[in-house]
């Protein structure tokens, strides 16, 4: 940051991106903030911390030295890893220096940096919908007596509310009988597993991330109950290395980071030119599920729908439909139907319409790809016909949503 002159920080406002670059979630968040720069006439002279983010790294800068910050989580390395960690001594350092930051899911109280009137905004992701999204993923399996959440984080708000709208879901889905852990995990095992074993069998248990996650796996691993046969286990992050070293091999959400990472470029855009910006700031998004060992079906039913996802995600756009699936299964289409409908509250013919327009929908704001070509890379024969669909879906035409997606 000191060979940079006045003159290049005035043609390019200097950013500092502190990001925890050891994970998926922070490699994502700089994706998308790569993202707001290509698509905005922002032009940004990026300096990537990878390490330690503290108020050290500023002091003794100029003042004009850096004109904005975008700061997540940072970490520092643990016995199982790199584990959570960040120094609230910075946001106060750059708070009294006037530097606009933007922070993302920051692990503590930040109302009090908000109400001071400085230049700062915070992104985090929406534990409603992370909590709602691992209650209908669960639920679909429709083979469990119980399901339990474990939040190793008592005292952060996510987890809490994570685990509150994953229970208060379900019940809306008819599942009455849900369960709730809530505490540091390391100093409570024995507790957590006598937990573990009462609740009914076969169980499906949340937990509020990978990290909590793999550690009741470990526990059932050490207190012989057997994953997934008696309990399935699901986490959140999606972190590949951790996810697929685990035994058996967890199962997670992939939260949206990327576009957290794009709504808090845009935000601190927003602020470094003076503009107004909302303090607090939730991302949905889209959120997928990857499926790994600890949530393999437990039931036949659950294992033939799960096959049937599996054809669906890879062949929608292949001219697949009710038949073709029913005959690679092996099973008459009446009790395909049936089975799928009894999980997924859907028709096997709706869950491939429902992938083809995910497909198109992705299409037509990523490329520039004619109407008729992305009809045909959809698996549709007439341009007409996903028209048709497609606005009974979305109740726009595919030009006004491409173009409303360009605004």
């Amino acid at each position: 940051m000191k060979e940079s002159s006045k003159t290049s920080r005035r043609e390019r406002p200097v950013v500092v991106v502190a990001l925890p670059f050891a994970y998926r979630e922070g490699v994502d968040e700089y994706n998308g903030i790569m993202r707001h720069l290509r698509e905005s006439s922002d032009d940004w002279d990026l300096r990537i911390v990878r390490h330690s983010f503290d108020a050290q790294l500023f002091r003794g800068l100029p003042p004009d030295a850096v004109d904005g910050v975008v700061c997540g989580i940072d970490t520092h390395p643990g016995l199982s890893g790199y584990e959570p960690y960040f120094d609230g001594e910075v946001l106060e350092f750059l708070c009294s220096r006037s530097i606009p930051v933007v922070g993302i899911d920051l692990p503590f109280d930040l109302h009090r940096y908000a109400k001071r009137g400085a230049k700062c905004a915070f992104v985090s992701l929406d534990s409603e919908a992370i909590g709602r999204k691992a209650a209908q993923h669960l639920a679909r399996l429709g083979c469990y007596e119980s399901f339990g959440f474990v939040g190793s984080f008592a005292d952060r708000g996510w987890s809490r509310d994570r685990g509150a709208f994953f229970a208060r879901e379900l019940r809306s889905l008819g599942r009455r009988n849900v369960r709730i852990f809530q505490g540091e995990v390391k100093g409570r095992k024995d507790e957590l597993l006598a937990w573990l074993k009462r609740l009914p069998k076969p169980a499906a248990v949340f937990a509020s991330n990978d990290y909590c996650a793999a550690a009741v796996l470990r526990i059932c691993e050490e207190g012989d109950l057997r994953v997934p046969d008696d309990l399935a286990v699901l986490g959140v992050d999606d972190d590949p290395i951790l996810c697929i070293h685990t035994r058996p091999s967890l199962s997670s959400i992939r939260p949206d980071f990327e576009s957290e990472g794009y709504l808090a470029a845009k935000t601190l855009s927003m602020l470094m030119k003076g503009e107004k910006a909302s303090p607090f700031q939730l991302v949905g998004g889209s959120m997928t599920v990857t499926d790994r060992m600890s949530t393999a079906p437990c039931a036949p039913s659950g294992r033939l729908v799960r096959r049937a996802d599996e054809i669906i995600a890879e062949r929608a756009c292949k001219g697949l439909n009710s038949d073709i699936i029913a005959d690679m299964l092996g099973i008459s289409r009446r009790l395909l139907d049936l089975r799928y409908r009894q999980i997924n509250g859907i028709t096997v013919r709706e869950a491939i319409e429902n992938a083809r327009m995910a497909r198109a929908r992705k299409l037509l704001t990523t490329t520039r790809l004619s109407h008729r070509e992305i009809a045909r890379s959809c698996g549709y024969s007439s341009e007409a016909y996903m028209e048709h669909v497609f606005v009974k879906l979305f109740g726009k035409t595919m030009s006004e949503y491409r173009s409303g997606s360009r605004r």
